[in-house]
């Protein structure tokens, strides 16, 4: 750590359990007038636990580990600190660095609405596309450079984006960078970015890894930590299909089947299986798209679109594709392949039950599957539902398969190379 002091961790759960609901307002905040008519004309009243905790101690300087779930505010914890304290300069001032483009277009488009009200312009820097119209965006002087590791390490050093001014450096779903792969990048940027500047590190999990980099690049950190009381939201009904390996595509066509003309989120474990599964799914009569790093980024987008839309049911994806997918109206959840940890788990069910709608999320697990079940069941604190579905045979968690259907399992699961933390970059 750069210094000697100890880190100090604050924690508190979600609002509502615990937290007084007569908190503070943004209004309150001790922000600049135009910022805080920026924020009110755009809805933002009340802030969320992450915000209300990390805002003030960033706006006095700290750097700051924020760790809490996806989808609890954490883009405005940072953003408005820093969109305080910017003056149009003509130089890049602030660095936000995400994992997926699909993110850094969320994170970059909330920085352009508010930030434009200020006079401050943010570029979009991410793979996918060409250089040329990127580097326009650098030319013409950003105070915020919103972008993802490969294409920031393509620019960095380069005549058009110098580092040497930036004040400000955020890292922002930081494990899922580490997944990913993109550590060394991490390393690389945090190394060519100022040290005067102010650090700000967010995450959902803070594996060994992001706890050493925090610890190599952060000055004496405040931690704010937003501890759930109940990690996965009331709205949501959630329910356990334990399937042979077999049998787990059969299952997943008959649960679609229930579930059509309702707008339906798959989660597979590999990119190779959202193209295998959705093309599967589409001879069975399904409207499904795929969404994954092996698509074109207009190819993604268009994807998103006509998801949001509704002109398709279902849209199959990995964990990376859906970082940053803002879709509020999903139905259904569905975890074909269960994620690597828990607390991936509460990021998947999450995305549905939203905007006070209710939400299903539906888990197909194999006896292969019994240590992911034991640690999302811990993390949740109480089992999740089974059922059978009619036709599908079911089993139980402690049986052991026979090899022929570990065989099945291992072919349909695409191979495991897209799970190895380290492998191949996928959000350039």
């Amino acid at each position: 750590m750069r210094g000697d002091r100890p880190s100090r961790v604050l924690c508190s759960p979600p609002r509502p359990g615990g937290i007084d609901t007569e908190t503070m307002k943004f209004s309150d905040l001790p922000i600049r007038e135009p910022l805080r008519e920026a924020l009110a004309e755009r809805g933002f009243v009340e802030p969320t636990p992450i915000q209300e905790q990390v805002i003030p101690l960033a706006l006095g300087g700290h750097d700051v580990i924020g760790v809490a779930q996806t989808g609890t505010g954490k883009t405005l914890a940072f953003l408005v600190p820093i969109l305080d304290r910017l003056e149009p300069s003509g130089n890049v001032q602030a660095l936000v660095v995400c994992p997926t483009r699909e993110l850094a277009q969320q994170v970059g488009g909330v920085a352009r609405e508010i930030g434009g009200a200020l006079g401050i312009e943010t570029a979009l820097l991410y793979g996918g596309t060409s250089l040329g119209p990127q580097r326009a965006e650098l030319e013409a002087g950003p105070d915020i450079v919103v972008g993802t590791p490969g294409r920031l390490i393509d620019f960095l050093g380069s005549a058009w984006f110098r580092p040497r001014y930036i004040r400000y450096l955020v890292l922002d779903e930081a494990d899922r960078m580490l997944d990913m792969g993109f550590i060394d990048d991490i390393v690389r940027i945090c190394s060519r970015v100022p040290m005067s500047r102010q650090t700000m590190l967010f995450s959902a999990t803070m594996p060994a890894e992001i706890a050493q980099l925090a610890e190599r690049f952060m000055l004496h950190p405040e931690t704010v930590r937003i501890e759930a009381e109940k990690v996965t939201a009331e709205g949501i009904d959630q329910v356990m299909f334990v399937v042979p390996e077999r049998s787990k595509r059969d299952a997943l066509v008959a649960l679609l089947d229930r579930q059509r003309g309702r707008k339906v989120l798959v989660f597979t474990a590999t990119r190779e299986a959202t193209s295998e599964l959705a093309r599967a799914l589409r001879r069975r009569g399904h409207e499904v798209i795929s969404l994954s790093s092996l698509l074109s980024q207009a190819n993604r987008e268009r994807a998103l679109a006509a998801f949001r839309k509704g002109e398709f049911d279902v849209m199959v994806a990995t964990d990376v594709a859906a970082r940053g997918l803002d879709v509020v109206d999903i139905d259904v959840v569905v975890n074909y392949d269960l994620p690597r940890s828990a607390e991936d788990y509460v990021h998947r069910v999450g995305r549905t039950g939203r905007a006070e709608r209710r939400g299903e999320a539906f888990s197909l697990a194999t006896p292969a599957d019994r240590d992911k079940v034991t640690a999302i069941e811990k993390l949740l604190g109480a089992p999740v539902p089974r059922s059978d579905l009619p036709g599908i045979p079911s089993t139980d968690l402690g049986r052991k398969e026979r090899s022929g259907g570990r065989r099945e399992g291992r072919k349909r699961g695409g191979g495991g190379g897209g799970r190895r933390r380290g492998g191949k970059r996928t959000g350039r």
